[in-house]
């Protein structure tokens, strides 16, 4: 047998030796869900996480002072006080930026273990410390937030 026969009698060999054990597949469950993915509602954001979350005033401070989350920090608001009127949908570039900076907070598989609330609740140590109870009406808002139309 020459060395070319020899070679495509070996790969011949091997290619019914791998058809005839298989190849078993592994099921690895659904997939996980793409964060990129978590886009809840532009409305419930204008009419409930802004007004009674994010813009909401916590003993004197405000989520967008200039100490906190204001202009130059890595998760700067650019809203800079209450809704005086809320606009409309497609956000305008303000209102977008926040919502984007909201959004990037968002666990939207664990609404409750988000950062958006796990840092002003002080799970996780806050420059702003302790702003709200975890068991309060903004963790009840987040979770809303995920669901909403």
């Amino acid at each position: 047998m020459s060395f070319r026969s020899g070679r495509l009698f070996l790969l011949a060999a091997a290619a019914l030796l791998g058809a005839g054990l298989g190849c078993q597949t592994v099921d690895l469950g659904a997939p996980p869900a793409d964060v990129n993915l978590c886009e809840p509602s532009q409305q419930f954001f204008i009419d409930s996480i802004w007004p009674m979350f994010l813009g909401n005033t916590y003993s004197g401070k405000h989520c967008y002072d200039s100490g906190c989350h204001g202009s130059g920090s890595t998760t700067a608001m650019t809203l800079t006080n209450p809704i005086e009127t809320a606009p409309t949908l497609p956000l305008p570039a303000d209102w977008e930026a926040n919502y984007t900076q909201a959004t990037h907070r968002m666990n939207c598989s664990d609404p409750l273990d988000s950062d958006l609330l796990i840092y002003p609740e002080n799970r996780v140590p806050h420059g702003g410390g302790m702003l709200i109870m975890p068991t309060g009406p903004e963790a009840t808002l987040v979770s809303m937030w995920v669901t909403a139309p």
